[in-house]
């Protein structure tokens, strides 16, 4: 199950936010800062280049919890990205995930 998270739900979790933060203006070295991967990768997560099954995912993000957390995000708090993918992570698949160290900032 966390071998899945790790190589499907995170990147969809990812690129969902990628989306999201262009559309707010943010670039995509911030972005990638701010999630952890390369420039590279976002643009790839903004340009839809990636499988299938985390297209699929990313179809069943919870848009609810992404603004829980989206302007947060918007002000540089990596926690709060973080935080986010953790919890997408357990509405998507129902497991414990140590992925966020700040529990308060958990919705």
């Amino acid at each position: 199950m966390y071998e899945n998270a790790t190589r499907e739900i995170v990147p969809a979790v990812r690129s969902y936010l990628a989306k999201e933060l262009i559309k707010r203006g943010l670039g995509e070295e911030k972005i990638a800062s701010l999630l952890g991967v390369a420039q590279a990768a976002v643009s790839k997560y903004a340009n839809d280049r990636y499988s299938e099954k985390v297209k699929k995912i990313e179809r069943r993000i919870d848009k609810k919890i992404i603004d829980a957390y989206i302007d947060q995000i918007v002000l540089g708090k990596k926690e709060y990205a973080n935080a986010c993918i953790c919890k997408i992570c357990q509405s998507i698949c129902a497991f414990d995930c140590t992925f966020s160290t700040t529990d308060e900032m958990i919705v």
